[in-house]
């Protein structure tokens, strides 16, 4: 006998292409720190693992020149830093009977934590560049819990290039630290459009945005004053997700994955804030 027209079948509720664009939809949302980040896609489609990334040093400001004196010519140098493209994925097996007959939505669920997934995994790369930031932009004001004067002391790291939007990441646990100064100002009343989720207000210049992944640790916090463009991220490959049917156990597996690295591309433009953990 022959299946009726109308009969749901495994093919009908797992579409790779919907998975795989369903995955990608969730990422752009899902992933905090990249409106913080330059993209690079250049690595896409060429051979290869790792990439050179070229870091120029400073010629030196202009001098005065008198008339028919000669232009000083200074030789521009160059460091490079060697990245290495390396795979995040994961992956979950779904039963026809999870899928069939399961309590909500399965397949639903699994898309949106694998998504979950490599976004955590992204920004947990971007948090150890930032963790890796040297002794010329940190800012120590580890006697004391976060304030408005300690971001004040801390945007001196930038010198006069100060000027624009950046973002201070912060625990939750010491938001009501700032909120209580008198230069908070709420997300509602900032003016500016947020430059990243988790924004819940500005101080001193700086869009102030929670994040969970900022936690205390021997007494002390390390917090980060970001403006946009100090992250990079080096794409190989975008997020592809895949599925498989394995058609002996009657299961459906769908797995995520992305080539890429995350780089401090911009060493000015971040500053890592050292301060006390809040009194309990």
């Amino acid at each position: 006998m022959a299946i009726n027209e109308n009969a749901t079948v495994i093919g009908d509720l797992v579409n790779p292409q919907v998975v795989a664009d369903l995955v990608n939809e969730q990422l752009t949302d899902a992933i905090q720190v990249l409106p913080l980040c330059a993209v690079d896609r250049t690595l896409e489609g060429r051979s290869g693992t790792k990439v050179q990334v070229p870091k120029f040093a400073y010629i030196g400001d202009a001098v005065d020149v008198s008339e028919g004196g000669e232009i000083p010519i200074n030789k521009l140098t160059a460091t490079s830093v060697e990245l290495l493209i390396k795979k995040a994925g994961n992956g979950v097996e779904l039963t026809d009977e999870s899928l069939l007959g399961g309590y909500g939505d399965p397949l639903g669920e699994a898309v949106r934590q694998l998504s979950l997934s490599i976004a955590n995994k992204v920004d947990n790369d971007a948090m150890a560049c930032l963790a890796g930031i040297g002794e010329e932009m940190t800012a120590d004001c580890s006697a004391a819990p976060i304030s408005a004067d300690a971001v004040a002391d801390a945007l001196v790291k930038f010198g006069d290039h100060c000027d624009g939007p950046k973002v201070l990441l912060i625990s939750p646990a010491q938001l009501a630290s700032l909120r209580k100064s008198e230069s908070w100002i709420k997300a509602t009343d900032m003016g500016v459009s947020a430059l990243m989720q988790g924004t819940v207000g500005m101080i001193h210049g700086c869009q102030v945005a929670l994040s969970s992944k900022i936690k205390a640790s021997g007494g002390f916090y390390e917090n980060y004053i970001v403006m946009p463009g100090a992250l990079a991220v080096f794409l190989k490959r975008d997020t592809e997700a895949e599925v498989q049917r394995d058609i002996v156990h009657k299961t459906t597996v769908v797995t995520v994955d992305k080539h890429y690295t995350v780089h401090l591309a911009n060493d000015g433009k971040a500053v890592k804030l050292k301060v006390k953990e809040n009194a309990a």
